[in-house]
């Protein structure tokens, strides 16, 4: 029972971190690209995912959790590879973080009037700050509830609308590379992974949960989608401001799962963050605590991230890298084979293309 336990709570931990705001953009990705040319990337970035995480598991466990992700750069890959990667993690994880508050004002108006500019942002801070004052089993209990709750209204939003299918094409060839980035910003939750390795090392069993739990995330991207497409009268690059012919709330339904999709995306990366400050960087932990309690605050009342600017550096560039970095520690740490070691080659230059061409499609051109 406690090992069923355990493996459940892993599982619910990697989806709920998995299905996060990235789903929004996926129905006009799909209609770009064409549905079969979005499902052949969710397939095979999705694999590429599970492999890295599974990578990532490995090293930890060789380590024995010793270091988080920043700790093993700085110890396996050198001062330069370090400092890289201090940009592209902690630079990466509070931008995303800022994002995530960015999309609580957008689906806090669905659900509720805004009285003052950033209200809903602020009401979301609340709730996604006070998680990180419990122990981990609470956390994960949470995240768990979290990610049935959001796989249920996907699961009515499919059934609720009509098939997707004829709403977009089988393949764009024209746009055969577009949906790299949102898809792999989707699929994307290595934050998960060593809060799942603490919870439950003892264990074994870590492919069948990784894969397990990016699986279930998939189909439920894929039915969010094909749901969407198949009832949205207009198919926007956020979703929701597609979505005029719903009543009123069946989009309210939309925001609760927005709300909960960033939220449970949310607490972990702000555990995987503050860990990097305390054990990585050395800082105290009251002072690690805090900044990452508020400096996302802080970042969005400036007023200088926009959500598309935002969401596609943090996606498309610094996830992209931050992945490149978890191979080549797992590469240093683990003896792979030589399938292995050709697979992680592969994967580097998989996600170091993401990052030229995300960098390329949304600040060059």
């Amino acid at each position: 029972m406690a090992n069923r336990k355990s493996f459940w709570g892993s599982v619910g931990l990697l989806t709920a971190t998995t299905i996060g705001a990235g789903m929004f953009s996926l129905p006009y990705v799909f209609q770009k690209s064409g549905w079969l040319l979005g499902i052949f990337y969710m397939a095979v970035l999705g694999a590429a995912v599970i492999f890295v995480h599974w990578l990532y598991w490995l090293a930890l466990a060789r380590v024995d959790e010793r270091k988080r992700l920043l700790g093993l750069v700085r110890e396996r890959l050198g001062k330069f590879a370090y400092y890289s990667a201090i940009i592209s993690v902690v630079g990466g994880l509070f931008l995303i973080l800022v994002v995530y508050l960015i999309l609580a004002e957008i689906f806090g108006k669905l659900i509720l009037p805004s009285p003052l500019e950033n209200f809903g942002a602020v009401l979301f801070w609340i709730a996604a700050t006070f998680p990180l004052f419990f122990n981990l089993p609470r956390v994960i209990g949470a995240e768990l509830w979290g990610a049935v709750l959001m796989v249920l209204i996907i699961l009515f939003v499919f059934l609720t609308g009509n098939s997707g299918l004829s709403a977009a094409p089988t393949i764009n060839i024209q746009n055969f590379l577009f949906p790299f980035g949102a898809v792999l910003f989707s699929l994307t939750a290595w934050t998960a992974i060593e809060p799942m390795f603490e919870w439950d090392k003892k264990n074994g069993g870590a492919l069948s949960k990784l894969a397990l739990g990016t699986i279930i995330s998939a189909a439920a991207y894929l039915l969010f989608t094909f749901g969407i497409l198949g009832s949205a009268g207009a198919i926007s690059e956020d979703t929701l401001s597609g979505l005029s012919s719903w009543p009123s709330w069946k989009i309210q339904l939309l925001g609760w799962l927005g709300i909960f999709a960033i939220w449970t995306s949310h607490v972990p990366i702000s555990m995987e963050l503050r860990n990097e400050l305390e054990k990585d960087l050395d800082l105290p932990p009251s002072f690690s605590f805090w900044i990452v309690v508020f400096l996302p605050l802080l970042l969005l009342f400036t007023g200088i991230f926009s959500f598309l600017g935002a969401i596609s550096l943090a996606g498309g560039f610094f996830l992209a890298l931050q992945y490149v970095f978890i191979i080549l520690v797992s590469k240093k740490i683990l003896a792979l084979s030589a399938t292995k070691k050709f697979f992680a080659n592969m994967l580097i230059l998989v996600f170091l293309a993401a990052a030229v061409y995300e960098t390329w499609y949304f600040v060059i051109n």
